[in-house]
This record gives structure tokens, C-alpha cells and sequence, in this order.
């Protein structure tokens, strides 16, 4: 009995080690539904997901329900590819070679998939909602979850210095080529993205009543557009404005730099790693009208800005191109399978040396 239940175990461990080996196991990606809405976070996880499918991984997108809006609406028909699993009317099986990646956003579930043995992996993009559905006291480890991947350096400091026994991997979104200078003269339009609407307004509302001779200037609302859209409008403006304090990465001034649009922003709460000598940066939100004004009234008068300044900006994307996310990415998910791998057949030794006492 006890021989046959170690050949067994050995059969087993085998069909795993095969189906890892083959890239048959999947490798699913939780998702929030965004209702149609462009977010850059989903797109990330698209884009990891994505790259693993191009290259023969069995890459899932694993959402709650059939009533999940989806990414058509916003992203282009490559994304296509990617199975989409519903949680509920699917009835997604998780086997033991399969590895899960949950956003911090789902960090409530954790705890009901801590009996689900499988490759675990938590996915941090914004490091301020780390805590925010997570059980306070708790680790990630306690659920299971000993690896995460970030977005930025100074994102995976932090994840360190409160879950010390996690294995931490950074990929940073990609900033796509269809963000480029405009083949025409840029327009009197200001690019806006803030994260609270009512700083949004009161931006707005401060530079027309600070500027009234600027009047005619015209303020683009970046929301609810296609990926496409969005880089045709941001490429024809003269500047963009950028607030969210809560931002970890920050993919909007990255698209502004690769549309040669200058950017004037607030510095978030986590100072992202690639601001510099870029842009007009601000620790204070209460300059950013006069920022923004000082540059405007420079751009109507054909003062264009400094070549130190255009140069950082090109520089400064091209360390967040499709082909280098790419490699990263296929870099980070072989190591993270070839350890699985090495696990798996350590075992298999480990049973077999046992089988022959």
C-alpha cells in the first residue's frame, strides 16, 4: 500500500513537471472590471498577459462574472487572444501548476484562496493601496503569496520593509509607440489628468480666473477615450497637467514626454523614479497654476522650452519601450516557472529515494 501510494505521489509530481515543462499550466491574471473605462493598470496586466500568450505561455484573464465589460472598448483587437474566465459561471479550476497574480486591489480574497495550492503571486501598482482590503496584521504570506511584482524600485523598498520574506520582481509598464510628436503644429490645448475631479476643476478654475487673457485656452478632459484616441489628443496639445498623489508609477507625463509635450505636475506621495530634469515639477499643488501659466504665456510669446529639458524627456521614455517590457517580463515568469520546475523535480528525487528504502 505504502509503495503504491509513493509511485503514486512520483506519477503525479511527473504529470506536473510535464505540464509545467511544456507550458501547459496557466497562468491566470485577476482583473477588476474598469465598465469600459481606460485604466493603465488593466492594461499592464493585458500587456504582461499578452507577451506571456505571444510566447507560448497559456496566459488567462480571470475576472468575477459573465457581466465583465472587458477591454474592447478601449484597447486594440491584439488583446483578443486572451481568454477571459469568469470566476462564477466558469467555475475556474486552479491546479497546482497553474499560478494566480492578484492586484493589491483584491487583497481581501486572500484569505479564501490560502487552502488553493498553486503558484502564487500578488501584483503591486499602486504601493498606497497595499493595506487598504488587506486583513490588518497580515502578510501575504500567510495566504500562501511568497513572490510580487511592482512597478518601480522604490515600490519594491517598501514591499520589503513590511514583507521581508517576499521575493520581489519589478515590471514597469511600457509606453506605446503610438504616443509620438504630432507631424503638425501643437494646438492652444492643455492636457489634464488629475485623479480627484474636484482638483480638476479647481485647476481649471484658478488658471481662467489667475490668466482671464488665457480664456480661450482650451483644457482636454484625458478620460473616457480609446488608447488610440487618447494619444491622438494628448499629441496635439501644447502642455499637459498631471496630479494624483497617489500614483506609484505614473504612465500619463511618460506618454507627454514621448508626444514631446511638456509636462507640469505635483510630485506624488512615492516620487517616481524616473522624474527628474524632465518637466516642471512641483512638492507644493498651489504652484501648479502659476507653473502652468508662466509656460503658456512663454508658449504664446514662441519661447520654446530649454534643449536640456526636451532631451531628459526623450531620454527619459525610452527606458519604457514594448521590447525591453517584453524581455522583462519573459525574464521574471521563466524564473519564476524554473523554480517551480526545480521544486517539482527535487521532490520527485526526494519520493523516489524514499520509494527505494
Amino acid at each position: 500500500m505504502i509503495m503504491n501510494k509513493k509511485q503514486t505521489t512520483i506519477e503525479l509530481l511527473e504529470t506536473i513537471l510535464d505540464r509545467l515543462e511544456k507550458r501547459e499550466n496557466i497562468i491566470y491574471f485577476l482583473v477588476y472590471d474598469t465598465k469600459g473605462n481606460a485604466r493603465a493598470s488593466i492594461k499592464h496586466i493585458y500587456d504582461m498577459a499578452l507577451v506571456l500568450k505571444e510566447n507560448g505561455y497559456n496566459a488567462k484573464i480571470l475576472v468575477e462574472d459573465k457581466n465583465y465589460t472587458g477591454v474592447n472598448g478601449w484597447l486594440d483587437d491584439s488583446y483578443n487572444i486572451l481568454p477571459v474566465i469568469a470566476i462564477k459561471e466558469d467555475e475556474a479550476t486552479i491546479n497546482v501548476d497553474d499560478i494566480i497574480i492578484i492586484p493589491e486591489h483584491y487583497s481581501n480574497i486572500l484569505p479564501q484562496l490560502s487552502n488553493i495550492k498553486c503558484g502564487k503571486v500578488m501584483l503591486v501598482q499602486q504601493k498606497e493601496y497595499i493595506f487598504e482590503t488587506l486583513p490588518i496584521g497580515s502578510k501575504w504570506s500567510y495566504f500562501g503569496f511568497d513572490r510580487c511584482i511592482t512597478t518601480t524600485e522604490k515600490s519594491k523598498q517598501y514591499i520589503l520593509e513590511y514583507f521581508p520574506e517576499t521575493l520581489v520582481y519589478i515590471i514597469p509598464p511600457y509606453i506605446g509607440d503610438n504616443f509620438r510628436p504630432s507631424e503638425i503644429p501643437q494646438k492652444p490645448y492643455i492636457a489634464i489628468s488629475c485623479r480627484d475631479i474636484l482638483q480638476h476643476r479647481k485647476i481649471i478654475s484658478e488658471f481662467y480666473l489667475k490668466y482671464p487673457q488665457l480664456r480661450w485656452i482650451t483644457f482636454k478632459n484625458m478620460v473616457q477615450m480609446s488608447y488610440l484616441e487618447f494619444s491622438d489628443a494628448l499629441k496635439e496639445c501644447m502642455v499637459s497637467v498631471w496630479i494624483d498623489d497617489e500614483s506609484t508609477f505614473g504612465t500619463f507625463p511618460l506618454e507627454s514626454m514621448k508626444c514631446d509635450v511638456p509636462v507640469v505636475g505635483k510630485i506624488p506621495t512615492t516620487e517616481p523614479i524616473w522624474m527628474g530634469e524632465n518637466g516642471f515639477w512641483t512638492y507644493d499643488i498651489d504652484n501648479i497654476v502659476e507653473l502652468l501659466g508662466t509656460y503658456v504665456l512663454a508658449w504664446i510669446e514662441g519661447i520654446d522650452i530649454t534643449d536640456n529639458i526636451r532631451e531628459k524627456m526623450k531620454q527619459t521614455t525610452l527606458l519604457y519601450t514594448k521590447s525591453l517590457h517584453t524581455e522583462v517580463t519573459l525574464s521574471i515568469f521563466n524564473a519564476i516557472i524554473s523554480q517551480r520546475v526545480e521544486i517539482i523535480k527535487n521532490n520527485i528525487e526526494k519520493v523516489k529515494i524514499e520509494n527505494d528504502k
